[in-house]
């Protein structure tokens, strides 16, 4: 039995992602409850996240949403909710016995996942358990994560505006989620919604004391997405999938190290489209791993190719230049806040095009404009920083 085919049998067969499951399953309780400490304060906030999840995205940006709220406020405790968890009387109460409640963030404006019949969105509280919750509500880095062709209904509507008349704040991470949510609720309202970026993008502040500088390697990191394939991809699924296969390719044969990241389990689907066109890569494996290794993952890339809102958020928070491959409106209005829409492919729009248009964007973000790239992303971090610490000065 060859090394390499070892080397495959655990890394893309399963043996060594099992043996991951089971070992995040066992550590994340004693993770939870680290991150219940707070940063030698008196107060105790509630918070409604994802601690952990088989999501790379979700468990580092649970993380960064409290790092960020310690920036300005001193807290003995934090009082962990999970986003999944039944809400009953007795979670009510916990709430209210902290003096503020943070809901966030990441896209819990969406329907089916945690699909329920309470809320119409990922937290499944009632209007009535929103009544009973005395403390301030503070909805935070929140996005609006509808998929093209998903309707909105009554439900959520209805829930959306109880919400809102019981938030004291509501930051959206995105301003196509601000224009979304604005136009759902009544107008009296509107004032209480403001733009609250994605607290992963401001990584390299956040632990500016802790994350080693970054350096250029020559990697490149790839992410796709597989969940809700139809409303992605649409009919042309394997010709999109073959075509960025290609474009990975050509910029291979530049000489750049390829590394594949699955952030959630099955994002691995894409790894036979890198096959069938001969792509060398390493495949890196996220989904359940906590945000130290996340960080260090990318703080050794030069550039991410992202489907995943947080394989682009992350990797630009930590410094990384960043291309956004687009299925889902949420990638575009990332890159409209940063004034950075020429870091955006559409993966639908005119597919027979579509690796020449990745290859072209990749020659100009990394190679032509290198330094510009890197200026703006700079530039970009210092402005959503002082927008979120302004915004923490006001909720």
């Amino acid at each position: 039995m060859g090394k390499k085919y070892v080397k495959d049998l655990f890394s893309e067969k399963g043996f060594q992602r099992n043996i991951s499951k089971v070992t995040f399953k066992l550590n994340s309780k004693k993770y939870a409850e680290g991150e219940a400490d707070g940063n030698g304060g008196s107060a105790k906030y509630a918070h409604v996240t994802y601690c952990t999840a088989p999501n790379a995205g979700d468990t580092v940006l649970s993380q960064c949403v409290r790092k960020t709220i310690e920036q300005k406020t001193k807290l003995s405790k934090w009082k962990i909710i999970p986003v999944k968890a039944q809400v009953t009387g007795d979670t009510v109460s916990a709430i209210n016995g902290c003096d503020k409640l943070i809901i966030g963030g990441g896209g819990l404006f969406l329907p089916d996942t945690n699909s329920n019949s309470v809320s119409g969105w990922q937290w499944a509280v009632s209007k009535e358990q929103l009544d009973k919750i005395t403390v301030p509500i503070s909805v935070f880095s929140v996005g609006y994560n509808y998929f093209r062709g998903q309707k909105v209904n009554t439900l959520f509507e209805e829930s959306l505006i109880k919400l809102m008349e019981k938030s004291s704040f509501c930051g959206l991470r995105n301003m196509g989620s601000v224009k979304a949510v604005k136009s759902m609720i009544p107008e009296e309202l509107r004032e209480k919604i403001v733009y609250q970026p994605c607290t992963t993008t401001l990584i390299r502040k956040l632990y500016s004391d802790t994350l080693p500088t970054k350096k250029e390697t020559g990697s490149v990191a790839v992410n796709m997405a597989f969940d809700r394939a139809n409303l992605r991809y649409g009919s042309n699924m394997d010709q999109i999938l073959s075509q960025c296969a290609e474009a990975i390719k050509e910029i291979s044969k530049k000489g750049y190290d390829i590394n594949y990241v699955c952030h959630c389990w099955d994002d691995d689907k894409f790894l036979k489209y890198l096959k069938s066109c001969g792509v060398k890569y390493k495949l890196v494996d996220l989904s359940r791993k906590f945000p130290s290794d996340v960080y260090d993952f990318y703080n050794g890339m030069d550039l991410v190719l992202g489907m995943r809102g947080h394989a682009q958020m992350i990797p630009f928070g930590i410094g990384c230049e960043i291309i956004s491959l687009g299925t889902h409106d949420k990638m575009k209005w990332f890159l409209e806040d940063l004034n950075a829409q020429d870091w955006y492919v559409d993966l639908v729009k005119d597919v027979s095009s579509l690796k020449t248009r990745i290859v072209d964007t990749f020659t100009s973000v990394h190679e032509t404009n290198r330094e510009d790239t890197k200026s703006r992303i700079i530039s970009a971090q210092d402005r959503l920083w002082d927008i979120t610490m302004n915004n923490l000065s006001i909720m």
